[in-house]
């Protein structure tokens, strides 16, 4: 019995050791399911007795693994309250954590740190906030954002940076001037010859022409005189713009004194903002006023041929133009926000006058450049003393040059193309306006546009003007030639440069990019 008794013993043994093996084995195979009896067994050694003996712990839970906080080095980057990773016999039933934390490759749903500290010392040079991520972002939107603010170390990016409306004028205009430092004379220049040039409005839509200009209306077959465009030696000339002008001018009123070509002058303003409004406000052409209501614009002209009065003697008809005071209508100028004079065409012609009259005295005698010299300081003693500098803005015109003599403008087709030509006429009365310019109190813009409106022999009305109301071109009198008007000019023409000059005046002005010399 004691045989069988070893025997069985040693088979119990076995067995007991072949049962753990396989326990043990099932237990530790990957993908497999935990026995719940060795469940997180360890075998720790104890110090009483040197054996392996089998201690119990509780099932661990994720929790625990989600609490607990990796011992962090110095230099280690700021990855807080990261879990550990998954072990092998994680339970199935573990609960997934909110779709907000962003899924990283082996670690289980962890949170996303605050890397505003990281950042400010990772990057000092640029001052970007990031106030500790309350929610999770897509990975491509964080890297969009910082790919944004690193684009250049100079500048501060701002992430929510406000948009703000581009400045009402820029309209793709080229640049104003080629040298930074110079001022840019727009009344020096050429005109250059573009044959898809064409006028800036219709003048068969525009109500402001009168006879004297309408060349089209009164027969010129032509339209050469309409292809040249005026361009700046040194600098380019910004493009007129009706609707910008028609901004810079609302609200406003705007006066246009002087002779028949100042009138022409307002004529030609007229149509070219008349063009640009697209409810056409009301207009009336015959008392000599533009309105455009959309805009509270006022443009007037007023006639005024010397600038100072002119008394005429109703029983002999004689003229006489009293030096020292101003037309009876100069109070109709107070007040106006821009201010346009022209004198001196009527001045070269003593025909239009018999005797000059100052502090009560009568000359018959006196030089005409004496006489001009007195009747503009007149002018720029009103100026002065009624024109307030804060509101209103004076410009005042060079004279028009016409074309006698060697220069006939009967039958002329292009420009005098000689850059050196010099015409004479009022060269002196020119003078004295420049000089009365300079001394004035009040600032004067002055629109050099003599030398350039001299080259334009081909742009007079010519014979497709008219006087005392008939056509110039159906007179049988006389030949063409002795009846040709080579005062005035068409319109669309020569006038439209002189307000396309103004234009530019106005929007060089505030930059103090302009000249006259």
């Amino acid at each position: 019995m004691g045989k069988s008794t070893v025997i069985e013993r040693w088979w119990l043994v076995t067995f007991a050791s072949f049962i753990v093996v396989l326990l043990f084995f099932l237990n530790h195979s990957p993908g497999s399911n935990n026995i719940s009896v060795l469940q997180n067994l360890t075998m720790p050694i104890t110090a009483t007795n040197g054996l392996a003996m089998p201690t119990m712990l509780s099932p661990l839970s994720p929790n625990i693994i989600e609490n607990e906080e990796p011992e962090k080095s110095p230099n280690q980057f700021p990855m807080s309250k990261l879990q550990s990773c998954i072990p092998q016999n994680e339970n199935k039933d573990f609960t997934e954590k909110p779709s907000s934390q962003i899924p990283l490759s082996g670690l289980q749903n962890p949170k996303l740190p605050d890397l505003s500290d990281f950042v400010k010392q990772a990057t000092p040079s640029l001052q970007v906030t990031i106030s500790g991520l309350q929610e999770a972002k897509r990975p491509s939107e964080i890297t969009d954002k910082v790919e944004a603010t690193t684009t250049s170390s100079s500048q501060t990016p701002l992430l929510d940076a406000q948009h703000h409306e581009p400045s009402k004028y820029n309209d793709d205009e080229e640049p104003i001037t080629t040298e930074k430092e110079g001022k840019c004379n727009i009344f020096e220049g050429k005109w250059v010859y573009d044959p898809r040039e064409s006028p800036l409005y219709d003048a068969a839509m525009c109500p402001f022409f009168s006879d004297t200009v309408s060349c089209r209306r009164n027969g010129r077959p032509d339209r050469e005189y309409e292809k040249w465009r005026w361009e700046a030696n040194d600098c380019k000339i910004p493009r007129f713009n009706a609707k910008d002008m028609l901004e810079r001018l609302r609200g406003k009123r705007v006066v246009i004194v002087g002779d028949s070509i100042n009138f022409s002058q307002f004529e030609s303003l007229a149509c070219l903002l008349y063009s640009a409004i697209p409810d056409r406000s009301y207009v009336d052409a015959r008392s000599r006023v533009f309105r455009a209501e959309s805009y509270n614009l006022v443009i007037q002209s007023h006639w005024a041929e010397f600038l100072v009065e002119v008394i005429l003697n109703k029983t002999d008809g004689k003229k006489t133009l009293k030096l020292d005071s101003l037309v009876p209508t100069a109070w109709k100028w107070k007040d106006a926000d821009i201010m346009v004079f022209n004198t001196g065409h009527w001045w070269v012609n003593r025909k239009r006058w018999d005797w000059f009259q100052y502090k009560r005295k009568v000359f018959d005698d006196m030089k005409i450049e004496t006489a001009f010299k007195v009747a503009m300081k007149t002018w720029a003693r009103w100026i002065d003393k009624n024109v307030d500098t804060n509101k209103t803005k004076v410009y005042f015109r060079s004279m028009s040059p016409p074309h006698f003599g060697k220069d006939w403008c009967y039958k002329a087709t292009k420009p005098i193309m000689d850059e050196s030509y010099q015409l004479t006429f009022g060269k002196s009365l020119k003078e004295i306006v420049e000089k009365t310019l300079e001394g004035m109190r009040t600032p004067v813009k002055y629109l050099n546009i003599t030398k350039l409106s001299e080259y334009r022999t081909d742009a007079h009305s010519s014979i497709y003007g008219t006087k005392q109301g008939k056509l110039l071109v159906a007179t049988k009198q006389k030949p063409p030639a002795m009846v040709a008007d080579c005062s005035h000019w068409c319109l669309p023409g020569v006038p439209d440069t002189w307000n396309h000059l103004l234009y530019a005046s106005m929007v060089l002005d505030s930059s103090r990019d302009i000249t006259t010399s």
